[in-house]
């Protein structure tokens, strides 16, 4: 049976005998494995359409497991990322969060669509790689599920943080007033002859400064096509919010990533 999607290349590696097993992310299909049979094969019409980064149009048959490609077309390959490698690793690693968080059957549209937003202003290369980056994980955990909410005190219930910095609770999604924090901070620990317990739960807890709440606020509230229509001028505040968007990703997907390693080694 025949089988035509759109899709975005997130991955390819070799299976053997010249075979090429590659990560189609589709709209509607989710993340699919697809076999490209001689895809070293000189003159192979099938290379211009399985490089990473390519979104194109894939005709596709089923066997087994896997889907078979059969031809396609390219839509758009994304080829100026391959010019700055800092762009290139920080694609990479999109890519592959998005085929970590995408499953095969699922309806993958508005997390496809944030990463060929994401892909293009890479391409584009007027955009701070930290905004493109937080924004991205935070708008990917929340189409996912893992939205945090930034609206109040998750202890006191205060709305009102205007005066300074709060944190962020990763694990429980939440925020916490930093008079709260403090107070938390304060807890004893209780101990007797048969039992050591420390009151309160333990907590990965992240500061954030107002600028970084506010863009956080922004990204998981605006339109899909302004998602990275914001801006952090302060370095210190950037990093605040760059370091709190990646440590909700890696602790809410339970795992890191090689090209996150890689990115940080070459970014800018």
């Amino acid at each position: 049976m025949l089988t035509t999607t759109d899709g975005l290349v997130t991955r390819i590696y070799p299976s053997g005998n010249g075979d090429h097993v590659l990560h189609l992310v589709t709209p509607t299909m989710g993340r699919l494995s697809v076999v490209v049979k001689g895809a070293n094969k000189k003159g192979s019409p099938l290379k211009n359409i399985i490089q990473l980064f390519t979104w194109g149009n894939y005709e596709l048959y089923q066997k087994g497991e896997y889907y078979w490609l059969r031809g396609g077309s390219v839509l758009n390959h994304f080829y100026e990322l391959s010019a700055n490698l800092s762009a290139m690793a920080l694609a990479s690693y999109l890519c592959d969060v998005t085929s970590d968080m995408t499953g095969e059957g699922e309806e993958a549209a508005p997390l496809l669509r944030l990463l060929l937003n994401s892909l293009y202003l890479l391409q584009k290369g007027e955009k701070n790689h930290a905004i493109i980056k937080g924004g991205f994980e935070l708008r990917a955990l929340a189409l996912s599920g893992y939205c945090p909410d930034l609206s109040g005190c998750s202890v006191c219930g205060s709305e009102d943080m205007s005066g300074g910095d709060c944190y962020l609770d990763v694990m429980n999604g939440q925020i916490i007033c930093a008079e709260c924090q403090s107070s938390l901070n304060r807890q004893r620990i209780v101990c007797d002859e048969t039992r050591r317990e420390v009151l309160g739960e333990r907590r990965i807890i992240c500061p954030l400064t107002p600028a970084a709440r506010a863009a956080m606020c922004y990204v998981l509230s605006a339109p899909d096509k302004k998602v990275f229509s914001f801006d952090i001028s302060d370095r210190e505040e950037l990093a605040t919010f760059a370091k709190a968007t990646e440590t909700y990703l890696l602790n809410h997907l339970e795992r890191d990533f090689e090209t996150l390693h890689f990115y940080h080694s070459v970014k800018d």
